[in-house]
């Protein structure tokens, strides 16, 4: 199953490198919003931990609901969607194959971007903490995205209704995360923001199971 599933993220890699418009765009994107909130920051300084903390889970956002739609979405409308269904590989394969793509996609934009981050909002490089939180969130939204994609997969407004839906589902986890980045960026250390990440781990695990469940069933028909 390993196997298969580094074979469809490899293949979702190479089609997007060949093209690259998702990743530049979502670089792009993510700059303008960094510079943007940074500029508002700047008139009211005394709101700056927060406004950092909301830009940088607002673009973690942001490049789930783009990744994700796309994900599912164009291999449907390619056809090869179906012909991915009929290989002999386990659907748990295709699950983990499509997480291990996005969760990677992710995490390359947000690490580039990181740095800019730091500098517009003139952070101090101790906050390099706040990417732990960044990245158990991601665990659990990549899941919830693909679960929810994979059942709205061929509904009209797909990619309208697996936003809607899928916002409620990242709310504990957004919460959560963003409570533990604007502590993070008041000074805070790991001793004082290890409890909310446990549940941030449990929310990650808890959903992680159910798409992988979810993956298997007849639904993936």
């Amino acid at each position: 199953m390993i196997k298969h599933a580094i074979a469809i993220a490899y293949k979702d890699f190479q089609i997007e490198s060949g093209k690259l418009r998702l990743f530049t765009s979502l670089i792009s994107l993510s700059f303008i919003l960094i510079f943007l909130s940074s500029l508002v920051s700047a008139k009211v300084p005394n709101a700056k931990p927060e406004m950092a903390a909301l830009t940088i889970w607002l673009i973690l956002i942001y490049l789930l609901f783009q990744t994700l739609n796309r994900s599912l979405a164009t291999e449907d409308e390619s056809g090869c969607w179906d012909a991915l269904l009929l290989c002999p590989i386990s659907a748990r394969a295709i699950f983990l194959g499509k997480f291990i793509y996005n969760l990677f996609l992710v995490i390359i934009v947000e690490l580039i971007t990181f740095p800019f981050y730091l500098l517009f909002f003139n952070l101090s490089i101790t906050v390099v903490l706040i990417l732990v939180p960044i990245f158990l969130a991601s665990l659990g939204f990549v899941a919830v995205g693909l679960l929810v994609s994979l059942f709205s997969l061929r509904s009209q407004g797909r990619e309208l209704l697996s936003n809607v839906i899928s916002l409620p589902l990242f709310l504990p986890a957004l919460f959560l995360g963003l409570s533990i980045t604007i502590d993070i960026s008041k000074g805070a250390g790991f001793h004082d923001v290890w409890k909310p990440m446990i549940f941030l781990a449990i929310y990650d695990i808890v959903f992680i199971i159910i798409s992988f469940i979810a993956f298997d069933t007849n639904h993936i028909d």
